[in-house]
């Protein structure tokens, strides 16, 4: 891992190459090793959040609710879609997917409710969608894995119409959390978490895509080990 002199992000040196995240380092099986690696070294602490995950939705909205209050009907974009359906009803789900195994799973669910899944890196598989073409877009646990995540956003800003919105989930650099346990941090995921942000520089770095950000959960932040943030594309946008 470096850190950058000019802006201080912080990132992996030598990620893994695009190739290697279709099969190898694809998601479900990573997540299946990372999963067995944190029970093996912190059993008590991965059986409390295992017993206790109810906790995570005592005030908050269902998903699906969530989305249809922030996204404009229409379509939307699901990045790193994994094999699920995409975004709920009403809206027409489009989806990328690097992993061949959940593309061809979650391609069929999404087609038949009108829309389409791609498959390829985000970064680059997106640059086939058309201008403002989406009302809103889901980027959830995606920029800490890619290679090329300005790109990603500017890419991102492209397709969604005037104020379209994103949703974006990312581990947090920053926390409480990340200070206090060191290389222990659940956050850290080698070699599929490429990049590692804080809110200033997810900030800066969605500003400069010309993506204006708010904070879903600003008080909890500092303790929080995920940045849950809205990205609106602003008028420097919108061609």
């Amino acid at each position: 891992m470096v850190r950058c002199r000019d802006c201080g992000f912080v990132f992996l040196a030598n990620p893994p190459v695009y190739e290697s995240l279709v099969d190898e380092f694809a998601w479900e099986k990573t997540s299946k090793v990372e999963r067995t690696r944190r029970r093996t070294s912190r059993p008590f602490l991965m059986w409390l959040d295992r017993n206790t995950r109810w906790r995570l939705h005592m005030f908050s909205r269902s998903r699906a609710d969530f989305y249809r209050r922030l996204f404009r009907p229409g379509r939307v974009l699901d990045v790193g879609c994994g094999g699920g359906a995409g975004p709920p009803e009403p809206f027409v789900p489009y989806g990328i997917e690097i992993s061949k195994a959940l593309h061809a799973r979650s391609r069929p669910l999404m087609a038949a409710r009108g829309g389409d899944v791609i498959h390829g890196p985000a970064a680059v598989a997106i640059a086939s969608f058309p201008d403002r073409f989406f009302s809103g877009a889901i980027l959830s646990s995606v920029l800490e894995h890619e290679v090329q995540p300005k790109r990603l956003l500017g890419e991102v800003a492209r397709v969604l119409e005037a104020g379209g919105k994103a949703y974006v989930r990312v581990p947090n650099f920053g926390s409480v959390n990340r200070v206090v346990n060191g290389g222990k941090w659940c956050g850290f995921r080698h070699p599929d978490h490429v990049n590692y942000f804080t809110s200033a520089s997810l900030r800066r770095m969605a500003g400069g895509c010309g993506l204006a950000m708010t904070h879903l959960h600003p008080l909890r932040l500092p303790v929080d080990d995920n940045i849950n943030v809205v990205l609106t594309k602003t008028l420097t946008q919108v061609r």
